[in-house]
C-alpha cells in the first residue's frame, strides 16, 4: 500500500515539475512562429518595393522590355513563394490557437466588448450587455 502511494506521489510530482517546462516549449514554438512570420513579412515588403522600383525604372526608360519582364517575373515568383510560406505559418498559428484549452472548453464571449464570460454569466461584467 505504501508503495502505491509512493508511486502516485512520484507521478504527481513529475507532472507538476514538467508542466512549466512544457509551457516554455509552447512559448518557444510561438516565438519561433512569430519570428518566421516577421521575417516573411519583411521579405514581402522588400519584394513589393523592388517591384515598384523596377516598374518606375521601366517607365523612366532605364530598363529594357526584356530586362523588365525578366525581373518582374522573378520578383513575382518570389512573392508567390513568400506568400505561400506566410499562409502556411498563418494556418499553423491558427490551428495552434484553435486547439487552446480556452477554446476547447466552449468559452463564451461578450458580443459587445469581446471579453470572456463564464457559462453561468447572463450579463457581461465589463459592459453589461446580455451574453447569448
Amino acid at each position: 500500500m505504501i508503495e502505491i502511494i509512493g508511486v502516485a506521489l512520484a507521478v504527481i510530482t513529475a507532472v507538476i515539475i514538467s508542466y512549466p517546462l512544457w509551457q516554455k516549449s509552447q512559448r518557444r514554438m510561438n516565438f519561433a512562429l512569430n519570428h518566421q512570420s516577421e521575417e516573411l513579412q519583411a521579405r514581402k515588403a522588400e519584394i513589393y518595393a523592388a517591384l515598384r522600383d523596377i516598374e518606375l525604372d521601366y517607365r523612366m526608360g532605364k530598363l529594357s522590355e526584356e530586362d523588365y519582364q525578366a525581373l518582374h517575373d522573378q520578383y513575382k515568383n518570389d512573392a508567390i513563394q513568400t506568400l505561400k510560406k506566410l499562409d502556411g505559418l498563418t494556418a499553423t498559428a491558427f490551428t495552434a490557437k484553435k486547439s487552446s484549452p480556452v477554446r476547447q472548453a466552449g468559452a463564451q464571449f461578450c458580443h459587445q466588448c469581446g471579453l470572456p464570460a463564464t457559462s453561468t454569466d447572463l450579463f457581461c461584467s465589463a459592459c453589461g450587455a446580455k451574453v447569448a
